[in-house]
């Protein structure tokens, strides 16, 4: 049976003039509203939204279902998912603590002039790559390090995982992929800060 909103007017929410995370938050309380399966139609013209909304649908379980850009701006369509209940204090108490114990890694490691990462492995969302982390813990698999990404790669909130050898680097990768874990790229830590892609 075809979804009932897909044939009645959507709801706007119209975030243009706004920048992350508030587009993200505005559409986290209108969806709150509305019952599973129902749609809205979203409009921004942040330059990262269609990185920030494509990882907060993957992360909260709701569809994106289509997303254009039409007279300067972005449209999105988004289709609320059955578990979602948006992000509750707890979430985000755990989340800024993610945040900081990573940029304190980060800091350590600028400082020692030893032991540091020359790969970086990189995710669709913070949420699969504390997935990720917890599937090789669980295979005894523990030679990485848990960064956040770097801005010339991703210039919003995100983690990596950092390695220092190319053969450990690709066979976490591919064991990921294999496994179904949504990762993105490996990354050459160079001295440009370019951080180009590996090819795999």
């Amino acid at each position: 049976m075809e979804n009932s909103s897909a044939n009645k007017e959507l709801e706007i929410v119209d975030t243009r003039g706004l920048f992350c995370p508030l587009p993200l938050t505005f559409v986290s309380r209108k969806l709150k509203e509305i019952p599973v399966g129902e749609r809205l139609k979203v409009l921004a013209d942040d330059k990262a939204f269609k990185k920030d909304i494509e990882i907060w649908a993957f992360e909260t379980g709701n569809k994106l279902l289509e997303f254009k850009e039409e007279n300067g701006y972005y449209v999105a369509v988004i289709e609320r998912g059955k578990g979602f209940k948006g992000e509750s204090i707890w979430d985000k108490i755990k989340f800024i603590s993610l945040g900081v114990k990573l940029h304190f890694i980060k800091h350590l490691l600028d400082i020692i002039p030893f032991n540091k990462p020359k790969y970086l492995i990189t995710f669709v969302s913070v949420a699969e790559g504390l997935r990720a982390a917890d599937f090789l813990k669980s295979k005894g698999i523990e030679n990485f390090i848990m960064l956040p990404v770097p801005k010339e790669i991703y210039p919003h909130c995100g983690l990596v995982f950092g390695l220092k050898s190319k053969d450990d680097a690709v066979k976490i990768y591919n064991l990921l992929k294999e496994n179904k874990y949504a990762v993105e790229d490996i990354h050459i830590i160079d001295r440009e800060k370019k951080y180009p892609k590996l090819e795999v």
